[in-house]
């Protein structure tokens, strides 16, 4: 990845991050003060219209890891509509120096961003290619961790 690729993804990681503050401010802003709300609302729009200027041009200067990024935000959006309808008991994700893989019965191990075991203690992965996939507790050589683990 150039330098030039890194230095949008740090801008928009930064926007992105400042608009989660500015969404917390907006909720402490008292409901009687129309115009601060209205500021802070300006704000965030603003700061999105940056985000999308900054994809735009990520997408010029490297159109791979634009598409590589698409493929993972589109994986963590369907990966949060399946999270809300199951309840998961465990989820690890990966981190630096930490491996996160699915151990399967007679089967290489798979790599994975995010993996999540349910009430049933079915499975389900993000993997590194950004693919969601499913595995019940049968195909499975591994135990859940604690509880929303890191």
């Amino acid at each position: 990845m150039n330098q030039r690729v890194q230095d949008l993804l740090k801008k928009i990681t930064y926007i992105e991050a400042d608009i989660e503050i500015h969404k917390q401010i907006l909720f402490s802003v008292p409901a009687h003060d129309k115009k601060e709300m209205e500021g802070v609302l300006k704000k965030i729009a603003a700061q999105k219209d940056e985000i999308k200027a900054l994809r735009s041009e990520l997408q010029i200067v490297s159109p791979e890891e634009h598409q590589n990024i698409t493929i993972i935000e589109n994986a963590v959006t369907a990966f949060k509509k399946i999270a809300s309808e199951k309840k998961f008991t465990s989820i690890t994700i990966m981190e630096i120096n930490v491996e996160c893989c699915l151990h399967l019965k007679n089967q290489p191990k798979i790599p994975c961003l995010v993996k999540a075991c349910d009430e049933d203690e079915g499975w389900t992965i993000i993997t590194v290619a950004g693919e969601i996939q499913y595995f019940p507790k049968t195909d499975v050589d591994e135990t859940p961790a604690e509880p929303y683990s890191r």
